[in-house]
C-alpha cells in the first residue's frame, strides 16, 4: 500500500491498470479498509511485488470453513465468536472477495485471543 503514495499514475490510470474505476481508487485511497484481497494482489502484481502472501491467505481462507465444520461444536462456536464471523459469512467472502477490514479484524482478534 505504501507504493500508492509513490505512484506516478493518477486514479484513472491506476484504476485502468487494476481493472477498477478511477472513482473506486479514489474511494479506497480515502478509506483504505475498502480494499479487497484481490485488489491488494493486483496492486502487488502491478508494482512487481511478490503475491505469495495473498495467494497463501486466499487458499487458507477457502479451506477454513471445512476446518471449522470438522471441529467439535463448542470449539467451532468459540472460534466463530473470536473471529466475529460464521461459516456462512466465510463462504460468502470466499466467493465474493474478502474486504481487507475483515481480514484485519480477524488478525487483531486472533492476536488478542491467544
Amino acid at each position: 500500500m505504501w507504493r500508492l503514495r509513490e505512484c506516478a499514475l493518477n486514479d484513472e490510470q491506476l484504476g485502468a491498470a487494476l481493472g477498477v474505476s478511477g472513482n473506486a481508487i479514489r474511494n479506497r485511497r480515502a478509506k483504505p479498509d475498502l480494499w479487497k484481497l484481490s485488489d491488494v494482489e493486483r496492486l502487488a502484481s502491478h508494482f512487481s511485488l511478490p503475491t505469495t502472501a495473498c495467494t497463501h491467505l486466499d487458499r487458507d481462507l477457502k479451506e477454513f470453513p471445512n476446518r471449522l465444520r470438522s471441529m467439535p461444536p463448542d470449539e467451532r462456536r468459540r472460534m466463530e465468536r473470536l473471529l466475529l464471523l460464521k461459516i456462512a459469512q466465510f463462504e460468502s467472502y470466499n466467493k465474493n472477495d474478502w474486504p481487507v477490514r475483515y481480514l484485519l479484524r480477524m488478525h487483531r482478534a486472533l492476536l488478542n485471543g491467544s
